[in-house]
């Protein structure tokens, strides 16, 4: 995309993206070398697929645009996403899915920190496991981890659900039980979709116990 390796800054990749989208509506990217906050806020309806390692700030704030990395990403991969897909054929750092209010990621490795919090919509697909906390303050959305989960599950979560199909440690804020077979076969058609094997898998589905405090619509004033 540049001439020489002095351009392939965050912002120059960015720039040159926005342009030539404006007249293709696919584009592929070599030699990323983990810049970050890289495909921020492309374009929607837009296929872009990058070789190389990412930073962190990986397809923040997607709004409809079909993202692929193929290789690994730092921190907060689809940080505040609305719509679209970001796929990411490799592991990840802590904080993916973060604000994250529709669409959905797909982590094809594992997550070495936390995963999904304050996620208020989308789906967040992690083929491997989680080595953190999982869905805090989690208000809405679907998250399925198919390995183990080594943090906390549901911190102040309030909405949405989770399902997990390898280890994690129950707490007394989530309600968990063994999938329904209607939310399995759901399950395993997006796993599927996304080319993740679900053969042998047995998923819990967890929900929290905690709700979102409803609002008054009338106002009450103390006389």
């Amino acid at each position: 995309m540049g001439d020489s390796e002095e351009s392939w800054t965050s912002s120059a990749i960015n720039e040159e993206l926005r342009k030539k989208l404006k007249n293709s509506k696919s584009m592929q990217v070599p030699g990323l070398a983990s810049q970050a906050c890289i495909a921020t806020n492309m374009p929607p309806k837009t296929n872009i697929s990058f070789d190389g390692d990412a930073g962190d700030n990986l397809a923040g704030l997607n709004n409809g645009s079909s993202i692929v990395l193929n290789g690994n990403a730092g921190r907060f991969v689809g940080n505040g996403m609305r719509k679209g897909v970001v796929i990411v054929n490799g592991n990840c750092e802590e904080g993916v899915g973060h604000c994250s209010s529709g669409g959905t990621i797909v982590i094809q490795g594992s997550v070495e920190g936390s995963a999904g919090p304050s996620m208020k919509g989308g789906d967040l697909i992690i083929s491997g496991s989680v080595g953190g906390d999982i869905a805090t303050c989690m208000s809405g959305g679907t998250i399925i981890v198919c390995g183990d989960v080594g943090g906390y599950v549901g911190r102040m979560m309030t909405g949405g659900r989770i399902f997990l199909a390898g280890e994690f440690e129950d707490n007394e804020q989530l309600e968990v039980k063994n999938s329904s077979p209607s939310d399995l076969k759901v399950v395993k058609k997006t796993l599927q979709e996304y080319g993740v094997d679900p053969e042998g898998l047995n998923f819990k589905t967890v929900n929290s116990k905690l709700h979102k405090p409803k609002t008054s619509r009338k106002a009450t004033y103390n006389s």
